[in-house]
């Protein structure tokens, strides 16, 4: 294992409580070994954008985009036939030898008539109009045990200090584990290899995996961008990079999959992205976003990186034979550079809705862009068969590092949510909590006792439902009040930072930190439309 290289020490400084959203300045994002950067949604986006005009929504104001979510009270399985999309001959799968989208279903279907582990549904659709598919493997389920996982669930979220007394909770609670899949439509092999994953779990007769079923709920989102796998482009159908867009959820696709994050409630999330070699497993360099509970995240998601990195090990590809690199670490392996700090990355946002371990993969050989194009089709085949497997190989690591910690796991997620509602401060762990932990990784904030949202106009109502389709709690005054000094209306919206999710909240009001100072690089900062 590489040494843990030295990093710069982060200046700390306290963040005042705030009552308007601030904006970040920050430097741009450098380009940093080992990985090659791809921006988001930045300036740059607006050319990227162009061809899209037609299908793109107004920047100006992102429209919310109403998703169907997961329904809480039925039992598993749910067997309802999927539609079938039409033939598409053009589809850029097709020549990786991989599954293209019309395949999706008909796969689906057949898995859900083979084995009563397996339900599918659509959570949403495209920007083209295409299926989005969340695929459930648990245990068969009776009502009484689906209301029982609801209680539970609504428990931890609603009465932490409630659920963290209840010490035979963790043991019943089928731990919510989330994949998810081909969010940059070029990224291709995760949907394939969470089809694998999810073939095997379902007619496993292995003893572990009954374990596993029994007490966890595995939820897999097979592809997070179906337009962009179809067309082989990173971006969706108006052209946005949809691993830019949390918190914004300026797209069907993002919204699709927040909600997906808000009824499931993961403890555990993996999302699965290409390509970078060797294969990289977060988590990340400074700086780490300040509004984590950090110390229960980065426990949690170095154990489940390192676990990933041995299952890619043991695949045992070479650089001498197959032209594949070791794994790297980036919070083991590098200074800076690929960062936790903004939410608007997929699994950066994970933990503001419990998740507990929350990372990305990048699985190593490139068959994307200007390879495509002119590789010979053998070579492809060639390198998304490893990809596949490696994609494979982390879903599995990180199903089996829930089996083996899910009682720890839902505790340290009930653990989060209790300290939000009880305002208490963040812990920081000593140096060396996990191998290479040291002052550069303490970024930590002061959480304000509230905020008051004082206007009466359609602004402070559009921040309001924002703030709530996030799942912030956000009250409202009944009676004129006094803080501080400061006189405010009956009608003012209040945020109570005792909440459970109170990162949440916070990470989207406070006025926020100049870190120009604190690191090098950041890996992307992407510039918010407004």
């Amino acid at each position: 294992m590489p040494p843990h290289p030295p990093r710069r020490r982060a200046v700390l400084t306290a963040v005042a409580a705030a009552v308007a959203v601030g904006v970040l300045a920050a430097p741009a994002p450098a380009q940093a070994d080992p990985a090659q950067r791809e921006y988001g949604n930045g300036p740059e986006r607006n050319d990227v954008a162009a061809p899209f005009h037609d299908t793109a929504r107004p920047l100006a104001a992102p429209v919310p985009h109403p998703a169907p979510g997961v329904d809480a009270d039925a039992p598993y399985p749910r067997r309802a036939e999927l539609p079938v999309h039409p033939e598409d001959p053009a589809d850029h799968s097709v020549k990786l030898g991989l599954t293209p989208y019309h395949d999706l279903a008909p796969a689906l279907n057949d898995l859900m008539d083979d084995s009563d582990r397996v339900s599918a549904e659509v959570v949403g659709t495209s920007t083209r109009g295409r299926d989005l598919y969340l695929v459930t493997v648990t245990e068969p389920e009776n009502r009484a045990r689906a209301d029982a996982q609801r209680r539970m669930r609504e428990l931890i979220a609603d009465d932490p200090e409630r659920a963290a007394r209840d010490r035979n909770l963790a043991d019943r609670y089928k731990t919510p584990v989330l994949v998810n899949a081909n969010i940059h439509g070029n990224e291709w092999e995760g949907t394939d290899a969470s089809l694998r994953v999810i073939e095997e779990l379902a007619h496993s007769a292995e003893p572990e995996t009954e374990e596993l079923l029994e007490g966890a709920r595995l939820y897999f989102v097979l592809t997070a961008n179906p337009d962009g796998r179809v067309a082989g482009t990173r971006a969706n159908a108006a052209g946005f990079d949809l691993n830019r867009d949390f918190v914004t959820v300026s797209q069907p696709e993002t919204a699709a999959v927040r909600q997906v994050m808000i009824d499931t409630q993961p403890a555990v999330m993996v999302d699965q992205h290409g390509y970078v070699n060797g294969t990289l497993i977060e988590p990340c360099t400074p700086p780490h976003g300040q509004n984590y509970e950090y110390d229960l995240f980065i426990k949690n998601t170095y154990a489940n990186a390192l676990a990933m990195e041995e299952a890619v090990l043991e695949l045992g590809y070479t650089p001498e034979d197959d032209g594949v690199l070791p794994p790297q670490i980036p919070f083991r392996d590098s200074a800076d550079g690929w960062d936790d700090w903004p939410p608007i990355f997929t699994p950066m946002y994970a933990p503001y809705q419990g998740a507990v371990a929350s990372a990305t993969v990048e699985f190593p050989m490139r068959v994307n862009n200007a390879d495509y194009t002119n590789l010979p089709e053998e070579e492809l085949r060639r390198r998304s068969a490893i990809n596949t497997d490696i994609s494979a190989a982390t879903i599995g690591a990180t199903v089996e590092f829930a089996r083996e910690n899910r009682e720890e796991l839902v505790a340290d997620q009930i653990e989060v949510f209790r300290r939000g509602a009880a305002g208490e401060e963040q812990v920081v762990p000593p140096e060396g909590w996990v191998p290479g932990f040291g002052p550069e990784d303490v970024y930590t904030t002061e959480f304000p006792r509230a905020y008051v949202l004082p206007g009466q106009d359609r602004a402070t109502a559009r921040l309001v439902d924002f703030l709530i389709a996030n799942d912030v709690r956000v009250g409202r005054a009944e009676e004129a009040f006094t803080v501080g000094g400061d006189a405010y209306p009956a009608g003012s919206y209040v945020v109570d930072m005792h909440q459970p999710k109170r990162g949440m909240a916070n990470v989207l009001l406070e006025a926020g930190r100049d870190i120009s100072e604190d690191v090098e690089a950041m890996y992307d900062i992407s510039e918010i439309p407004v």
